[in-house]
């Protein structure tokens, strides 16, 4: 009878530890940059630089489909800004991103 109620005791431990967790949520922002020309083919192999703050943080060329990925450091907030280069071709930008929203200028 004791290991019955052992059992018992056992069982609605474990049940409270089971569904006592806790859940965090957190992000990740991957930017992609998508480059083509004005006939609409894609820029493949064009160099792209991106910059946080100013300071250089990622380059690379973009892929056949003229895509360059890249994923943000933590939040991915702050002031972003790109140029790529191909085709004898240069095109600038900046990307803000804050807690609140993104916004691309």
């Amino acid at each position: 009878m004791r290991w019955i109620l052992a059992v018992i005791i056992a069982a609605l431990l474990l049940a409270g530890a089971a569904s006592a967790h806790r859940m965090f949520v957190g992000q990740q922002i991957t930017l992609d940059l998508f480059v083509f020309y004005d006939d609409g083919s894609p820029a493949s192999k064009a160099e792209v630089k991106l910059y946080q703050e100013g300071a250089l943080f990622a380059q690379n060329v973009t892929d056949a489909t003229g895509r360059f990925t890249v994923t943000l450091p933590g939040k991915g907030t702050g002031n972003w800004s790109y140029e790529v280069e191909g085709g004898g071709h240069t095109e600038k930008g900046s990307i803000i991103i804050n807690n609140t929203l993104a916004k691309s200028r």
